[in-house]
């Protein structure tokens, strides 16, 4: 690999940096490139080795912007503290994301009284884990009991 390319990278991977709040594109980055003098054949080359990164980037960019949700007084009612707290910890550890989240929320209403971790349980087989694998299965209901070492 030319050593311009790899500098290309580098220089490439530090304005990623220097940028965390900004969403990087790659059209962005190839005219701030163009703009700093480099041709458009090395800047192609380094932009093949770092595009897998624009997308990680800009998906957790893209989840990091989700605001957070506070219960409504009816929610809050129905689940028990315990329920809360697993639910919780479940959305801060990013096992399910917003929308699993509002349908298990949704699917309170169907509860006749409180929901605790076994009504809780049984929304999360339902709604969340027939679409997962085993081993997400399991570390959401490690979660779920409360398990600290299920996250290294």
């Amino acid at each position: 690999m030319k050593q311009l390319v790899t500098k290309l990278v580098d220089v490439i991977l530090k304005r990623l940096e220097e940028q965390p709040d900004a969403v990087p594109t790659e059209n962005g980055i190839r005219s701030w490139l163009t703009g700093q003098g480099y041709k458009k054949r090395d800047i192609d080359a380094a932009i093949k080795l770092v595009a897998p990164r624009f997308l990680s980037v800009s998906r957790e960019n893209a989840l990091s912007r989700v605001p957070v949700r506070t219960l409504s007084l009816l929610e809050e009612y129905k689940l028990l503290p315990e329920a809360r707290d697993a639910l919780a910890r479940l959305d801060m550890y990013g096992l399910i994301d917003p929308y699993e989240r509002e349908m298990i929320l949704d699917r309170l209403n169907h509860f006749d009284g409180l929901v605790g971790l076994d009504e809780l349980d049984y929304l999360l087989s339902w709604v969340v884990c027939g679409g997962r694998d085993v081993e997400s299965q399991q570390t959401i209901f490690g979660v779920l009991e409360g398990d600290s070492q299920t996250l290294h």
